[in-house]
């Protein structure tokens, strides 16, 4: 199966952007929602700030395919990746 990639404009970042003018929306959210897509298993990866912490973080969540429960988060893209690429090969390899 064939992995491929979305990428959309975030939901959250569209509905702070039309929210009167306040909070900057980047100081929250990143811009984009990338959807990673392997047969019928989906994979959301957003860009969020922990404003407790001030410092943005990866987060992923199994859109479709229930590959795992929750959300997981990441200090680096590339570290969300890898684990989005390790669960869709696994269900490639009959894990799931």
């Amino acid at each position: 199966m064939k992995m491929e990639i979305e990428i959309k404009e975030h939901q959250g970042y569209t509905e702070w952007a039309s929210l009167p003018k306040g909070m900057d929306i980047r100081q929250i959210f990143g811009r984009h929602q990338f959807i990673y897509k392997s047969g019928k298993y989906e994979i959301s990866l957003v860009e969020l700030k922990d404003v407790f912490e001030d410092k943005w973080f990866w987060e992923i969540y199994c859109l479709a395919g229930n590959l795992f429960e929750d959300c997981e988060r990441f200090d680096a893209k590339q570290l969300a990746e890898n684990r989005i690429i390790l669960l869709l090969n696994n269900v490639k390899l009959g894990g799931k």
